[in-house]
């Protein structure tokens, strides 16, 4: 098996602990590869590997991993309403002044949802403005309904402020999950540019996977106006961040475990699920003497 196979070998074993089969444009846009493979090669390569690969309807798998055509299908259905209900949200709060940038995170990204599944979202905001932020997107989820926090009862299409971080955090950690997180970000909306720059902060990327982070993808663009500016200005000079920041705190406190709560940056889940991931990577790796 060459390098390439390997490549190809390893981009399966990865999109597998998702339960995710991957078409061929797929799998070339997520190949996990430093060096750039055109893709006439890349397509002849494919179609005659002899890595222990399996295809069915244009879908290709691990062997014994037939079934996910079918999880892949239904997901792809459920999915898109989600979609279709978590659109109209951000239109909502893409009107918050200090939102530079939303995206959707996580399963529903990659069209992989199961039918209870929240919602996760990635924001970036103005800098020193993350706990207004969070405070005023809280609000108007409430107001719709539409908010999950850990008391909710039904999941299913609720928000989940799964990450917010200021413009000077966009330079994110370098490692294949994390690359594999900003590849698939869904971008709703973005202000002043902010999608363009948080892909160029985050240039790394193509360390892992040489040809990820092409920006061809349609979302809500805007650029700051005079309103956004004043309001902005308003809240840092009457110190709203110290404000909602300590009221936020003081209901969160009880239960932060392993949660990152910095001025900076929010990271409020409480599983690393990408060290997790990495480590039974690392182990794939080694069964298949990659």
């Amino acid at each position: 098996m060459d390098s390439r196979e390997r490549a190809i070998l390893k981009t399966l074993l990865y999109s597998n602990f998702f339960d995710y089969p991957l078409k061929e444009e797929e799998i070339y846009k997520f190949l996990i590869v430093e060096q750039k493979i055109g893709k006439k090669e890349f397509h002849s390569l494919l179609k005659n590997i002899k890595a222990p690969v399996k295809s069915n309807e244009d879908f290709y798998f691990l062997p014994g991993r037939n079934k996910l055509v079918k999880i892949r299908k239904e997901r792809a259905k459920i999915s898109l309403k989600k979609l279709q209900k978590a659109e109209k949200i951000i239109k909502i709060l893409a009107f918050i002044p200090t939102i530079e940038l939303i995206g959707i995170s996580g399963a529903l990204s990659m069209q992989n949802c199961e039918k209870d599944d929240d919602v996760d979202i990635f924001v970036v905001t103005k800098k020193g403005l993350v706990w207004t932020t969070r405070f005023l997107m809280v609000i108007f989820l409430r107001m719709l309904g539409v908010y999950r926090n850990k008391n909710s009862k039904d999941y299913s299409d609720k928000i989940c402020l799964n990450m917010l971080l200021d413009e000077s955090q966009m330079a994110l950690e370098k490692n294949l999950y994390i690359a594999h997180e900003i590849t698939q970000l869904l971008p709703l909306f973005a202000r002043d540019n902010a999608y363009q720059r948080f892909l160029q902060k985050n240039n790394w990327v193509k360390h892992f996977m040489v040809n990820a982070l092409k920006d061809d993808k349609q979302y809500l663009k805007k650029n700051s106006g005079v309103m956004d500016d004043v309001l902005t200005f308003l809240f840092k000079f009457f110190a709203f961040e110290k404000i909602t920041k300590l009221l936020q705190l003081n209901y969160m406190k009880k239960d932060i475990t392993n949660e990152i709560v910095r001025n900076d940056i929010l990271r409020l889940h409480p599983f690393d699920y990408g060290s997790r991931i990495l480590r039974n990577y690392s182990q794939k790796l080694k069964e298949f003497k990659i």
